[in-house]
């Protein structure tokens, strides 16, 4: 009888200590422990000019107590968007409130664990930081022109401290910073400038080619001058709307004459070369009034193939002069082609000396097919040898003078 009690007993404090395991089992997986999340210091104390620029770097790390960390959610604008990260730093370009030069501008971060449970208390730090102003500056490295027919180039570099990311815009003016000024985007860093006409009037407005686009931009930049000064202006402006002070560049503008240019790009000698072929051109029945001269090619043209072939297409007749064929040639090659697309011919006289080779790549863009090899023997002109043409209307050529170095 006593035995049958015991077995009650021990079935009842069985059955008792079971429940209490089990409830206590149930009790420890029902509850939700979540992450914490801790940012590497408490609070920044920073003012005038000790303040961080708006690019700043934040730290963090988290705790799980029930599973692992999987990843973090960041807020740089009070909670209003959260973004998702697996890194423990990161660099962030901080929000000034518009019109304002300092803020302190809060991060918050909240740990993800593995079940997706999310710290309800995110951690945060206040970065006091403040806006620096943008500048900008020409960039001169390949030439500055101080005259050009209204085809030319300009570079610039704009900088900000607080990031590239945090320019809004370039404004680019002409002769006027208040009535001749147009927006470009931020990341413009160079522009062509092409007078636009319509016929052969120009409009008074310039197309503008940004970076390496060969589609105009879709505002024109109005003020142009010819045959005087005209001076470019440009400066940069962040989000904020702080802006760099104005920087100029001024240039010649020569408005071309009546389609006929006359290029000297020798070396040297250049006022007798240029009286010559001047002179020339006007026994043909022009005069000075109807034809531009262009004493150095690399001096009053762009130093891009792109601008180059647009001022070329001002014109539709050019007499070439030059002692460096390599040069003009291979010039005349990559920047020509819209130009006799449209028409336009060149009468180009050549040096060139015994170092080019005989069939020199830039002949493909000739009538020169090669050069004749070298007879071992001088080959000389005496004054009034004439070369007569084997086909085609070309005039027949008298030597002026003794000539010691010809290559047929």
């Amino acid at each position: 009888m006593y035995s049958k009690h015991l077995i009650y007993l021990i079935v009842f404090l069985s059955a008792a200590l079971f429940a209490g395991c089990k409830k206590e089992f149930e009790g420890e997986r029902d509850a939700i422990n979540p992450p914490e999340t801790y940012m590497v210091v408490d609070s920044i104390y920073r003012t005038g000019d000790a303040r961080y620029t708006t690019t700043v770097v934040a730290n963090w790390w988290g705790i799980a107590f029930d599973g692992f960390i999987k990843g973090y959610e960041i807020s740089t604008d009070n909670g209003a968007t959260w973004l998702f990260t697996t890194k423990q730093q990161d660099v962030f370009l901080l929000s000034l409130p518009v019109g304002a030069d300092t803020a302190d501008i809060n991060i918050l971060v909240r740990a993800i664990d593995n079940r997706n449970v999310t710290d309800p208390t995110p951690a945060s730090l206040f970065y006091p930081v403040k806006n620096s102003i943008p500048t900008i500056a020409f960039d001169f490295s390949s030439g500055e022109k101080l005259s050009s027919f209204p085809a030319f180039r300009y570079s610039w570099l704009a900088k900000d401290a607080d990031g590239a990311a945090d320019l809004s815009r370039i404004e680019i003016a002409l002769n006027d910073t208040v009535l001749n000024r147009i927006n470009l985007p931020a990341n413009t860093t160079a522009a062509s400038f092409i007078a636009e006409q319509t016929g052969n009037t120009f409009t008074g407005a310039y197309q503008l080619f940004l970076n390496a686009q060969t589609i105009p931009f879709n505002q024109k930049l109005n003020g142009a001058k010819f045959d005087t000064i005209n001076t470019i202006y440009i400066r940069s402006i962040d989000r904020t709307g702080a802006s760099s002070s104005w920087v100029n560049a001024n240039i010649l503008v020569r408005k071309p004459k009546n389609g006929l240019l006359l290029i000297n790009d020798y070396t040297g000698n250049k006022n007798t070369i240029t009286n010559f072929y001047a002179n020339q051109l006007i026994a043909l029945g022009t005069t000075t009034a109807q034809f531009d001269t262009v004493i150095s090619f690399l001096d009053e043209f762009p130093a891009d193939a792109f601008t180059t072939s647009k001022a070329l297409e001002f014109f539709n007749r050019i007499v070439w002069v030059t002692d460096n064929p390599t040069q003009s040639l291979g010039t005349a090659q990559t920047s020509a082609t819209s130009f006799f697309n449209k028409g336009g011919r060149i009468f180009m006289v050549l040096e060139i000396p015994s170092d080019v080779a005989l069939d020199a790549p830039f002949f493909s863009f000739t009538p020169i097919q090669r050069l004749v090899e070298n007879p071992g023997r001088s080959f000389r002109m005496a004054t009034g040898d004439r070369l007569i043409a084997y086909g085609g209307n070309y005039p027949e050529l008298r030597a002026t003078s003794i000539i010691t170095f010809p290559r047929p």
